[in-house]
């Protein structure tokens, strides 16, 4: 299990953030998609963003997060 830190997003900022342990990246990112329920988000794994800043690849198999 790894550490995570979600970031949800408002206007660009940070409004949210849920640190919390799951198995792998996949399951952050899915369980980040369902804390943010349509909102921007960032998934952090240490010091690494690993998915919502730009440049930074998804996952295979993710779709992205609505966008309001």
């Amino acid at each position: 299990m790894e550490d995570y830190e979600i970031r949800i997003l408002s206007d660009g900022h940070t409004q949210t953030v849920i640190e919390a342990m799951h198995l792998n990246d996949h399951a952050a990112i899915r369980a980040a998609q369902k804390f943010a329920a349509g909102k921007s988000f960032e998934v952090w794994r240490g010091l690494d963003c690993i998915y919502g800043a730009p440049g930074n690849p998804r996952p295979p198999g993710l779709t992205p997060a609505p966008q309001q």
